[in-house]
Formats: structure tokens, sequence, C-alpha cells
């Protein structure tokens, strides 16, 4: 454990507050991407007249904050004016613990907390047990105003400037600018789709961002679907639904990530149907992200998925190799590092499904060299990569025919004709559902391959196969399985 003396001054505060206070303070002296790596685990294991000892769930975390962020640390305990104590640093077993959220602002305004019920939800971050919840309590009726204007649920690193351009996002980049530089005009909606981890929440973030540096008083909301969903529900529940309509149909620029989970939810959609309504006619921007087109969005109604197409479509698709390489550039040095190009091209060849796992082994690849005092190489790299299949950047129509015939044991003549039996539709769909995650064929395209079949029918293939994925476990690794065999061409040795 390491010792570290802070000078007198208040009495101490409860040790969860102690740590939001603390977190707060370390927020404001290092990068979101170190808080979120070496902090999110932080926790007051104790805190006496004599000591504070945080835990984290990682001896090399431990060791890590030890020899590079004690001095932060001990910037920060100072700045908090706590009592004369010791910094203790300790390992605790991983318990699933995520300090982050005793910082991270709850994804609507302080008005709209009064619709959620800011009691319950201040009871969940400080984990209390349920049996203990208080009870939710009337509020007032939130204010239009009191829309958040980005603060602290935005990620201060989602920026344009902190954003890679290359072939694969040009167009959602170029419009999301747009947008920025001019809400409700250039484009409205834009609806943003991707994959997960291509970098949309970043696009849409960039936007508030840039909407609230030209005008700081502007009403930005950005949240989750789930976030509106909920609110939803909890604005029925408090009798609070014109407070809610007024806080949303009164915002200057809405972003709504991951709208896809609007699906089957008949009241929700229909409440989101008039708010966009009601923003559009104001010349109000919307913005929205999905991993799927709005068209394969299932069960949602035709007149969202209508006014979701009266703007722009944009796809952001997975990143060539130069576009890659360039992402691991930037997150390196975001880290203080310049990588040797060959581990830079290294990773970049290495790792393609998405940018967070492009990240994460930038982390890894710079955590490792630091911790064992090596110089980054193309050894080392290959170390801390081991395991990771080297994966081509391009799959083809003949690749999923081919893996799929071969697994399911079926000629292609069988996979692409009329029949209806379970030996064949189950691997038609199959293939339909890799062909439309791993290669660019539209649904049009995908229906032409099977016989000029209804883009209806591909789409149902597609939805029936991602519905199936959410429930069965081993059909999802089985799904995973051939992904896998996909990208690296292992079917082909």
């Amino acid at each position: 454990m390491v010792d570290a003396i802070v000078p007198d001054s208040k009495p101490p505060l409860a040790e969860r507050d102690l740590l939001r206070s603390l977190l707060l303070q370390l927020n404001a002296r290092v990068r979101r991407e170190q808080l979120e790596t070496w902090f999110r685990s932080l926790d007051v294991a104790r805190a006496d007249d004599h000591d504070i000892e945080l835990s984290v769930t990682s001896q090399f975390v431990r060791d890590w904050l030890q020899k590079n962020y004690l001095p932060v640390l001990h910037e920060a305990v100072q700045a908090l004016g706590e009592p004369r104590r010791r910094i203790l640093l300790t390992h605790r077993e991983e318990d699933g613990w995520d300090g982050l959220r005793l910082i991270e602002a709850n994804p609507m305004s302080a008005g709209l907390d009064a619709v959620l019920d800011p009691i319950q939800r201040r009871m969940a971050n400080l984990v209390a047990p349920a049996a203990q919840a208080p009870q939710a309590t009337p509020a007032a009726p939130p204010q239009p105003t009191a829309a958040r204007r980005g603060g602290g649920q935005l990620n201060p690193n989602y920026t344009f400037d902190r954003f890679v351009v290359g072939s694969c996002n040009r167009l959602a980049h170029a419009s999301a600018l747009a947008i920025g530089e001019n809400p409700g005009c250039a484009y409205n909606p834009l609806f943003v789709h991707g994959n997960v981890g291509l970098g949309k929440s970043h696009l849409l973030q960039a936007i508030c961002h840039t909407v609230l540096k030209r005008d700081s008083d502007a009403r930005v909301l950005y949240m989750s679907c789930e976030d509106f969903t909920n609110a939803y529900i909890r604005a029925i529940q408090g009798q609070q639904i014109e407070a809610f309509r007024d806080f949303h149909r009164n915002a200057d620029l809405l972003v709504i990530d991951d709208v896809q989970f609007l699906a089957s939810k008949e009241k929700t959609q229909d409440e989101f149907f008039h708010t966009f309504n009601a923003l559009y006619d104001a010349q109000k921007q919307i913005v929205l992200s999905s991993d799927r087109s709005p068209i394969e969005i299932p069960t949602i109604e035709e007149r969202l998925v209508s006014r979701f197409k009266w703007g722009l479509v944009a796809e952001v698709e997975a990143p060539c190799l130069e576009t890659r390489a360039a992402i691991v550039r930037r997150k390196a040095r975001g880290r203080g590092v310049d990588l040797p190009e060959e581990v830079v091209l290294l990773i970049a060849e290495r790792v393609t499904s998405n940018i967070r796992e492009l990240e994460g082994a930038v982390i890894k690849v710079v955590g490792i060299a630091a911790i064992t005092e090596q110089p980054i190489t193309r050894e080392l790299a290959e170390s801390c990569l081991r395991g990771v299949p080297v994966r081509h950047s391009q799959v083809s129509v003949d690749d999923v025919m081919t893996l799929v015939t071969t697994e399911f044991a079926i000629s292609a003549r069988e996979l692409t004709g009329k029949s209806r039996t379970q030996t064949v539709s189950l691997p038609r769909q199959v293939a339909m559902y890799l062909l439309r995650e791993h290669t660019e064929s539209s649904l049009e395209d995908v229906g032409r391959i099977f016989g000029n079949r209804d883009h209806t029918t591909v789409l149902y293939a597609v939805t029936k196969i991602r519905d199936r994925l959410q429930k069965d476990r081993m059909f999802r690794e089985q799904l995973e399985g051939l992904g896998n065999r996909l990208l690296t061409r292992s079917f082909r040795a």
C-alpha cells in the first residue's frame, strides 16, 4: 500500500459522497478514457479520521494507479479539503461495481428528474437494497428551460475533431457536421445506422457539443431510447404526462440513441410519433441512431419508418484498414504514446470488427508495456493479441454461400431454391443474415441472390435470426462462430 499525506480541513464526508466527490475531481484532472480505464472500479473501502482506503478490482490496475496516478489522487483529495489522512490503495475481488455511474449525469435534465422520481433514482445510484428504497413522492412539473445543455452526460472526448473520418463514415460525418453548424435546416431528421462500436454515439454527441458551443442556451436533449421509454412510463405512473410532453417538445435539439428499442412498444411509439411531429413542425433538429436501417427495425409502425426517412439516412460501416490504423494512432496518442508503425498496422490488421475492440487492444498493449516496463515492439503486441485471429477486411457473397453450404451440408441449388423444409429454410435465413451483417448487400441484393425474392422476405428472415439470437444462447454462439470463421476465411483452409 502507498501513503500520501493530505492537509487538515473540514470534517469527513460519508464514504459514498466522498467517492462521488473524488471522482468528480478526477474527472477534471484526467482524460475521459483514462478515467474509464483506470478508475471505473474505484471504491472507498474504508474512511476514518486517519486513512482513506481506496480499492479497485484488479491488482494490475492497483499497481498502475500506484505508479502513475498517486499524485493525481493526492491532488484530488486535497482539493476536497479533506482532513489529514493517508491514501491507501488496495485490491479487492471482482464485484461488478461501477463507480463512474455516480458522476455520470442522468440522461435527462434536473427538471425531468422530477418526472423520473429523483428519490428512487438517487437511491439506485447509492446501491441501496430494494427493500430500503423509499416510496416515490409527487414532484413539481419540470420547466422546459431546465433542459440539460450537454453537461456531464456528454463525453468530452466525443467531438468532431477527435473523430477519425474514412470512406466508411464520410457521409455520416459530413451530415452530422452540417447539422451541428446549422441545426434544423441541413438534414432533418438525421438517421445514422450501423453495427455496434463504429462511432454512432460519437457523432451524435459531437453534434450536441457543436450546437452547445455555438449557443450555450440551446435546449439540447441527448438520451438513449431506453431513457425515453422509462421516462414516459414514469410520467404516466406519476400523472406527469403533460410535463413530460412539454419538456421534450420544447427542445431545440433532440438526440435519441439506439432508437431500434422502440420496436414492440406501441404506446411509446405513439408518444414518440407526436413528439417527432411537434419538433419537426417547429423546425427543431431531430437526430436518431440505430443498429439497423429504418426499414429493418421490426414491429415498428410504418408512419415512424416513413418519418425516419424524411431527412437523411446515413450508414456507418466497418472501418477499412487505413481508417483503423488512424484510429489506433489516435487512441494511443490519447494515452501519451506514439506506437511504432509496425505495431499500429498489426493491431489494425488483427482487429477489424469495431472501434471499441481496437481501443481495447491499444489499452492492453500500452498497459502491459507500462506495467512490465518493456518497450512496445511487434513481438510484445503479438503476445498481447495472442488468441485474436487474423481477420480479412472484405467478405464476399461467395464466402457466405460457401460457408453456409459447407456448414449445413446442403447444395447451393437447395440454398437458393424454393424448398421450405426446416433443413433448408434455416440455413437460408442464416445466409441472408450473414450477407446483411458482413457484406454491403442491400435487402434487394440479397433477394436477387436467393431467386429474386422480395426484400420483405429477406427482412423477415434477418429479423427472425436476430430475434432468436436474443433468446437462444447456443444458437448465438453458433452464429458467432460462423461469423468468426467467415472473417478469418478458416472455412477455406
